[in-house]
């Protein structure tokens, strides 16, 4: 995809008209990383905007004792450090290639010089940080009241794709370590949550590719 027709797929940017898009595409620098790349380090004053254009990333957060949680892995045409780029503090999470990927970047001064000329993007940015800010309460939520059970059934479903074979797939390998970090829970509790799952044949694991098979039980 061209760098218009990834900007037209972005949370950010998917409401502008050509002109506007076209404004916003000239801001963009290309960037290519290799696989396991820190492209961003929580805690770092860097203030570019990424928007992902081949490859996937993983969102990472860890406390003082280097314990690490994976938010979320991000996709062709999703972007992160855009929190950064409009508020300038520190970066709030780390962001590692799981791949080679291309990255399309946009800095801050350029920017902000087009927010200040163009108020339909700006408007369309403060669209965006309110569903931002609903979805993370809405997961903030979730993570209070769920249990570990619950947050791994959700994770799962949230994953999920339907493939050509009609099956309920989630398409990115993952090992337990992978979903421990994602959920909050040892990996002990994930392996063992998991063994039960296939034993009941609710779910199909090969080569760390997760199958549903049924209906995931309302709790275990």
């Amino acid at each position: 995809m061209d760098t218009i027709e990834i900007l037209k797929r972005n949370d950010l940017f998917q409401e502008l008209d050509e002109a506007e898009l076209q404004a916003v595409a000239a801001l963009t620098k290309t960037r290519k990383v290799t696989k396991n790349t820190f492209i961003i380090n929580e805690g770092d004053d860097d203030s570019a905007m990424y928007i992902i254009k081949q490859g996937t990333v993983n969102v990472v957060v860890a406390n003082e004792e280097g314990k690490e949680m994976i938010l979320t892995t991000l996709k062709p045409c999703d972007q992160f450090g855009e929190l950064s780029l409009l508020d300038s503090q520190p970066r709030s999470a780390s962001v590692i290639s799981n791949e080679k990927c291309e990255l399309l970047v946009i800095h801050k001064a350029p920017f902000y010089k087009l927010l200040k000329e163009n108020s339909v993007i700006a408007i369309n940015i403060i669209r965006y940080l309110c569903a931002k800010v609903r979805f993370i309460t809405f997961v903030a939520e979730g993570l209070a009241l769920m249990d570990v059970y619950g947050r791994l059934v959700k994770l799962l479903l949230d994953l999920s794709e339907t493939n050509e074979q009609g099956e309920q797939v989630i398409p990115i390998p993952l090992t337990h370590k992978d979903i421990a970090l994602r959920v909050g829970s040892s990996r002990e509790m994930i392996s063992r949550i998991l063994k039960e799952l296939e034993t009941g044949n609710y779910v199909s694991i090969e080569n760390k590719i997760i199958k549903i098979n049924k209906k995931l039980p309302l709790a275990w």
